[in-house]
């Protein structure tokens, strides 16, 4: 079933992205590698690891990377640096040999996750800065917030999990920013702990949101349906943009997110109460 949901999710996706404009065809493009980039770095991290193919293969649950990526001669591949030698043979190869070279320099999952997230999102920032002034203005709206999760939610796994120093955690985080600006990210990444981090977030609807929150996890949900919520509101304006399009898009993403965690949640006998917890749409 999730499956097929996935499959109608990324149909959508493609119609969208062949009725839009020149620019817009290539931003949502871009956008839509999000499910390549989370499966490459299932793989990579995998092939860092020593897993076998069928371990690997089993957390991908079964889904294709893209049509021009081998993902089954990627996963026979012995090792790291083949898989990653495969790759540069690909369309992503753009990818490959800039987060290779990252990689090399912080030789860490943590240094390959963030060389794939860093690339990603320059390249989807720079497509959405190519739109036309009001495409780009309701684009941005959504798009700030994405890279807002990605860079706090980094941000404190990187040190309140991972432990790693401020200099270490502020380099890992992305090279574009949205409404935590990067002179914020350079002081919250000088505490360690979740509430003095919350409690110094600048942008009042963020700390006013987070400071209850008692758990990394509490935030990433909080944060998915702050963003649910800003893109329902976008759906509802009078005039329709691109930033309409990727509203919908969004709110298809939050749907498939809360499937998957009713399904997991079912498969382990978790109760209803901590599976509601961890759905976006319940309070979106």
């Amino acid at each position: 079933m999730l499956r097929v949901v996935k499959q109608t999710f990324r149909g959508v996706a493609r119609k969208i992205e062949h009725s839009a404009p020149a620019h817009g065809a290539q931003f949502f493009r871009a956008w839509a590698r999000r499910d390549l980039l989370r499966h490459l770095r299932m793989i990579l991290r995998g092939k860092a690891m020593g897993r076998p193919e069928e371990q690997i293969r089993s957390v991908l649950g079964g889904h294709a990377l893209a049509d021009d990526v081998p993902i089954d001669a990627l996963l026979r591949c012995p090792s790291l640096d083949a898989a990653l030698d495969l790759l540069e043979a690909t369309p992503l190869r753009h990818w490959i040999r800039a987060a290779r070279q990252l990689y090399e320099r912080d030789p860490t999952l943590f240094g390959l996750d963030a060389a794939l997230d860093r690339l990603y999102y320059a390249e989807v920032w720079q497509k959405m800065e190519q739109l036309d002034v009001g495409d780009r203005t309701s684009v941005k709206k959504l798009m700030q917030l994405e890279i807002d999760q990605i860079n706090l939610l980094w941000l404190l796994r990187y040190r309140l999990n991972y432990r790693l120093s401020p200099a270490e955690t502020y380099y890992l985080l992305l090279p574009v920013t949205g409404h935590i600006s990067s002179t914020q990210l350079q002081e919250l990444v000088r505490e360690d702990s979740l509430t003095a981090i919350t409690a110094r977030l600048s942008p009042r609807p963020f700390r006013e949101l987070l400071t209850p929150c008692e758990s990394i996890w509490e935030i990433e949900v909080e944060m998915w349906r702050y963003r649910a919520r800003q893109a329902r509101r976008l759906l509802v304006q009078a005039v329709f943009t691109l930033g309409e399009a990727l509203a919908f898009l969004l709110l298809k993403v939050v749907e498939v997110r809360d499937l998957v965690a009713l399904l997991e949640g079912t498969a382990l006998s978790v109760e209803k109460r901590g599976v509601r917890q961890q759905l976006v749409g319940v309070q979106g």
